[in-house]
C-alpha cells in the first residue's frame, strides 16, 4: 500500500491533520463518531505512527541516546551491553552511533538524537574538543538536546558540568608497570595514543609514576605513540621489536593497541613473556580462554555500562540534583611475568 501518512488519513476522514494526531494522541477534544471514523481508517490502512512522530506527538520519548567511540573495541561492546541490561528494565530503548573518534561524527550523531527527541544520552566524547571553536560547536550541540548526559570513560575539560562514570585509569597505569619492575624488568615501553588526548596523558602519566617511584629514568625511545587503533600499534610494536635494544616488558594502552601488538609479536615468531613480557589495558577473551598468558588491567566496562544508565535514570528523575562523578577500581590479572 506504500507509506501511509497523517495527511492521507485526514483527507480520508475529512478532517485536518491535528484533528489525526489528536486521535492518536487519545485526546478526549475530538468527538466519538470523528473518532471511531478516523480510527477504522487508521485501522484499514494499517498505519503505524513513525518512531519521531510519536515523541513528536507526545513531547517525550522511550530512546536514550548513546555515543561510543570505537564500536570495534570489546571494551565498549561491554559497556553497551551493561547499559542495555538496565534500559530493558525500565522500558528505555537504547539508539547507538559510533563516532570512529572522529569530531564530526560526533556532531552528525547529536544532530540525529536532537530529531528523535530523546530522554537521555551516554556519551564518550570522539576527542577532547581542545579547540574553541570544537567546543563551541559540540557544547551548542548538546545544549539544543535540553536533555541529562551521562560521560562514560572520557573526562574531556569542555564536559565538567556533566555527571560522568570513569575508571581510575592513572592509577591502574601505575599499577602495572610496578609490577614489571617488581618482576625485574627495567626496560619497560608503552604503546600509547598521542599526549594531545586527555586519556592518554592520564595512562601515561601513571607509568611515569611508577618509574619515578623506583629511580628508572623515563626514555622517550621506549614510548611509542599514536592512536588507539589496530593498524598504528601493529605498526610501533613492529618497530620495537625490531630494535636491538628492545624493551623485555611493555604495557599496551587498550584493547585494540594490544591487538596490533600481539599480531607484531606473532609475526616476529615471539612469544607472549617468553620473548617480552606485555601487560594490556583491558581484557581480551579469546586470549584468556585459551591461556595464552597475556596479562591486563580488567576494568568492568558492563559494570561502567550498568551504573551510567542508573545515573541516567536517576538524573532524568531528580533534573536539579548535584552533579556526579564516580570513579571505578580496576584489577590487575597476572597470567605470567
Amino acid at each position: 500500500m506504500g507509506n501511509v501518512t497523517i495527511t492521507d488519513i485526514a483527507r480520508e476522514a475529512g478532517v485536518s491533520k491535528a484533528t489525526v494526531s489528536r486521535v492518536l494522541n487519545r485526546s478526549a477534544s475530538v468527538d466519538s463518531n470523528t473518532r471511531e471514523r478516523v480510527e477504522e481508517i487508521i485501522r484499514r490502512k494499517k498505519y503505524s505512527p513513525s518512531t519521531v512522530a510519536r515523541n513528536l506527538a507526545y513531547g517525550i520519548s522511550s530512546i536514550v541516546g548513546i555515543i561510543v567511540p570505537e564500536i570495534d573495541n570489546p571494551f565498549f561492546g561491554e559497556l553497551l551491553r551493561g547499559a542495555s541490561s538496565i534500559a530493558d528494565k525500565n522500558d528505555l530503548t537504547l539508539m547507538c552511533f559510533n563516532s570512529d573518534d572522529n569530531a564530526e561524527k560526533d556532531y552528525k550523531a547529536l544532530k540525529t538524537l536532537k530529531d528523535y527527541r530523546v530522554r537521555g544520552m551516554l556519551y564518550t566524547p570522539a576527542t577532547d574538543y581542545d579547540t574553541s571553536e570544537q567546543r563551541k560547536t559540540v557544547t551548542k550541540l548538546i545544549e539544543s538536546l535540553d536533555i541529562p548526559v551521562i560521560l562514560m570513560d572520557r573526562e574531556p575539560a569542555a564536559f565538567e558540568r556533566y555527571d560522568g562514570i570513569f575508571f581510575e585509569d592513572r592509577k591502574s597505569m601505575y599499577e602495572a608497570t610496578e609490577k614489571l619492575i617488581l618482576a625485574g624488568h627495567k626496560k619497560i615501553g608503552i604503546i600509547n595514543a598521542t599526549l594531545d588526548r586527555g586519556l592518554a596523558r592520564i595512562r601515561q602519566a601513571g607509568y611515569r609514576d611508577a618509574l619515578e617511584k623506583y629511580d628508572i629514568p623515563y626514555d622517550e625511545k621506549y614510548c611509542y605513540l599514536g592512536d588507539y587503533s589496530v593498524a598504528q600499534a601493529y605498526r610501533h610494536a613492529s618497530e620495537m621489536l625490531e630494535k636491538e635494544d628492545r624493551p623485555t616488558a611493555v604495557v599496551t594502552c587498550n584493547n585494540n593497541i594490544s591487538m596490533g601488538f600481539l599480531k607484531a609479536l606473532q609475526e616476529h615468531d615471539m612469544k607472549i613473556a617468553g620473548d617480552i613480557v606485555c601487560i594490556g589495558l583491558d581484557k581480551i577473551e579469546a586470549l584468556d580462554i585459551v591461556g595464552s598468558g597475556f596479562n591486563y588491567i580488567r576494568r568492568d566496562a558492563i559494570e561502567m555500562g550498568k551504573k551510567a544508565m542508573e545515573m541516567l535514570i536517576h538524573r532524568m528523575a531528580f533534573p536539579t540534583a548535584a552533579v556526579q562523578k564516580v570513579y571505578l577500581d580496576s584489577e590487575i590479572v597476572i597470567r605470567k611475568l
